[in-house]
C-alpha cells in the first residue's frame, strides 16, 4: 500500500508491442499513486480487461490488432479516462474528437507523461477533451468549433480571462480555448515563454518594442497590433528577464 496522498489511479496499459507496454510500466513505477492492474495487446483481450478490472485510466495504442483504439473507445460503454499513446501526431485529432484525455507520442517524454497524470489528478479525473496537446514544436489546439494546428514559435503570447486563454499567433491569429494559464507555464519551455504576471505569457522572441510610461509600460508583439499593458511589478520582472537597459526603453529589442 502505498503512503502517498493523492487519490490511487488504477490503470490499464494497452499496447501491441511488448517492449512498448514494459517502457510505459517503467514510467509509470516513478508514480507510487498510479498502479497497473492490467495489460493487453489488441482490441478484443482490451475490451475484456476493462470491463473486468474497470479501471480509472487506460493507456491506449491507436493502431493494433483487432481494430483502432479509436473504435475500441467507441464501444465502451463505462469509459475511464483515456490517454492515447502512439508513435504517429496525425491522430492527434481523433483524440479530440474521440472524447480522450491527452495524447502522448513514442517514445514517452517522462515529463510530458507527468504533466498529463498531474492535470488528470488536478480534473477530479474529467473525462472531457483536452484543450490542448503539445506535439513537439507544435501545439494543437480545441477550440470547439474546430482543431488546430500551430507551431510553438509562431505563438506570440497567450493571456488569459477568467476560464479562458487567448492565444495570439504573429501571423495576426486568436484562438480562444478554455484552459488555465498556469498549465502553459508549465508546459512552455521557459527559454522561449516568460510569465509576466497571473494573466500574460508572451514569446520573448517575439517582442518588437517596449515603450515605458511614468512607471508603467507597454509591449508590442509580433503579429498583435495592440500592445500589452504592463503594471509597475510586471514592467521590472520584464526588464529583468530581458536585461533591458534604460536606453533600450522605447527602441526595437533585439
Amino acid at each position: 500500500m502505498s503512503n502517498d496522498p493523492r487519490p490511487e489511479i488504477r490503470t490499464v496499459i494497452v499496447d501491441d508491442e511488448r517492449l512498448a507496454r514494459k517502457n510505459l510500466r517503467d514510467l509509470l513505477s516513478g508514480h507510487p499513486y498510479v498502479h497497473v492492474i492490467g495489460e493487453a495487446a489488441d482490441a478484443a483481450a482490451a475490451r475484456e480487461t476493462i470491463a473486468r478490472e474497470r479501471p480509472d485510466l487506460v493507456f491506449l495504442d491507436v493502431r493494433m490488432p483487432g481494430g483502432s483504439g479509436f473504435d475500441l473507445l467507441d464501444k465502451l460503454e463505462d469509459r475511464p479516462s483515456v490517454i492515447f499513446v502512439t508513435a504517429y501526431d496525425e491522430f492527434a485529432v481523433g483524440a479530440f474528437t474521440s472524447d480522450a484525455f491527452d495524447y502522448l507520442l513514442k517514445p514517452v517524454d517522462p515529463d510530458r507523461l507527468n504533466l498529463s497524470l498531474e492535470r488528470l489528478l488536478s480534473s477530479g479525473r474529467d473525462r472531457g477533451q483536452p484543450s490542448a496537446i503539445m506535439q513537439g514544436d507544435r501545439v494543437c489546439l480545441n477550440t470547439g468549433k474546430k482543431v488546430v494546428f500551430i507551431e510553438l514559435m509562431k505563438i506570440a503570447a497567450i493571456m488569459s480571462e477568467k476560464n479562458y486563454i487567448r492565444i495570439f499567433s504573429i501571423n495576426g491569429e486568436c484562438f480562444v480555448i478554455r484552459s488555465p494559464l498556469k498549465e502553459w507555464k508549465r508546459r512552455f519551455p521557459s527559454d522561449i515563454f516568460m510569465a509576466l504576471d497571473r494573466s500574460l505569457l508572451v514569446n520573448r522572441h517575439r517582442i518588437r518594442l517596449l515603450r515605458k510610461k511614468n512607471r508603467n509600460g507597454d509591449i508590442y508583439m509580433e503579429g498583435i497590433e495592440k500592445p500589452f499593458h504592463l503594471g509597475r511589478i510586471a514592467l521590472k520582472r520584464f526588464k529583468t528577464l530581458m536585461g533591458v537597459t534604460e536606453r533600450q526603453e522605447c527602441e526595437s529589442l533585439p
